[in-house]
């Protein structure tokens, strides 16, 4: 993994400021003060520093789809693969088994969210043009296979941030999705067809999802006042959900990053600075676990969504950094792994570098399926 450094567009106390949190292993380095992305930053910019926190719902760049969506690159990954999408192009990255590129959707299209599922025969990649559709591809492959249409209307700005769903081991056919930025939830009752609109009654803001071996939803965000994150579980279909897990709003923690339920209730969450928190949820409250802080050897900057693989041995997140090799815009990402359990992690191999990038979403095919 190339190291993190300073890009020339930042003052040098503002990257000595970003810099300074250098650790390795499990040590929880210092944080910014006032990390970009929280409620209080005013600076606006063309393009997010980081990926979307309260300021960062007028920060994300909606890129207007190219070309048509029916051609996409023709390209077949080696299985297990994994999805890592950016937020500046609008693209999806598809990686081999041995973490070597295979191919990249058509720019533009995509970027935000998507699920990926070990039982079922497609993988999810939602639409980046406001309409909240989604499209669904061969496993590993460049092939797309057909669209879900989402309820939003055409251009509204709020895509697909996260999906989850759509048939796990179990047969609950549900499908969902967050609507960044949003506390709505677009909801597929029998996964096809056209999304209805849900509304998440504990959050502001939605940020990722997932669903449990009981078609229950998982949710992570903002509670309403907007200074906790917090984990909800709803009923199947959203007309109930119960706050289970609170977590201040703070310097060290920044927003809300992803979520992942493992067959045995075993839920994971992170947090913008990557620390990973797990709980055991198996029964009508969670339980926590041990807790892992993401460190490549210098600083992390952002981490937003993770996946676990189907053995159970690995969480990917989805990782931002500043590039050292002068990409235009300072920004580069990767999927970088760390081992389970949480209470003996170390961290693992990353996906090659991936320049001018605000990678938001991460998917492994084939993944754990509750």
């Amino acid at each position: 993994m190339r190291i993190p450094t300073p890009i020339q567009a930042l003052s040098a106390a503002a990257a000595l400021a970003l810099l300074a949190g250098c650790s390795s292993g499990s040590a929880i380095a210092p944080r910014p003060s006032t990390p970009q992305g929280h409620g209080k930053v005013s600076q606006m910019m063309a393009r997010p520093m980081v990926a979307p926190g309260l300021a960062g719902r007028l920060q994300l760049s909606f890129i207007r789809p190219i070309g048509s969506r029916g051609v996409q690159p023709d390209f077949t990954a080696s299985a297990p693969c994994t999805y890592l999408s950016d937020n500046f192009s609008a693209a999806v990255n598809v990686y081999n088994n041995n973490q070597t590129l295979a191919g990249t959707t058509v720019p533009g299209l995509y970027g935000y969210g998507w699920g990926a599922y070990a039982t079922g025969s497609k993988v999810f990649l939602g639409h980046n043009d406001g309409t909240g559709s989604i499209d669904t591809f061969t496993p590993c492959t460049g092939h797309m296979t057909g669209t879900l249409t989402g309820a939003n209307t055409a251009g509204s700005g709020l895509n697909p941030y996260s999906i989850a769903g759509f048939k796990n081991s179990l047969g609950h056919p549900q499908g969902y999705s967050s609507n960044w930025p949003s506390n709505t939830l677009q909801y597929w009752a029998t996964g096809t067809g056209t999304a209805t609109l849900k509304t998440e009654p504990n959050m502001a803001l939605v940020y990722f999802i997932d669903v449990d071996g009981q078609g229950r939803l998982y949710a992570v965000g903002f509670d309403s006042t907007e200074s906790n994150m917090i984990m909800d579980r709803c009923n199947k279909t959203i007309t109930s959900c119960t706050t289970l897990v609170s977590i201040p709003f703070t310097g060290s923690t920044g927003f809300p990053g992803g979520v992942q339920v493992d067959v045995n209730n075993e839920v994971y969450l992170n947090d913008q600075y990557g620390t990973i928190y797990s709980f055991n949820c198996s029964g009508a409250t969670c339980v926590p676990g041990a807790s892992f802080h993401y460190s490549n050897g210098s600083n992390p900057l952002d981490y937003t969504a993770i996946a676990i693989n189907k053995n159970r041995t690995k969480i990917v997140g989805a990782n931002i950094y500043f590039c050292s090799d002068g990409c235009s815009t300072g920004f580069g990402g990767d999927a970088q792994a760390q081992s389970l359990p949480l209470s003996s992690a170390t961290l693992g191999a990353s996906t090659p570098g991936w320049d001018n990038t605000n990678v938001l979403g991460v998917a492994l095919w084939k993944a754990d399926a509750p």
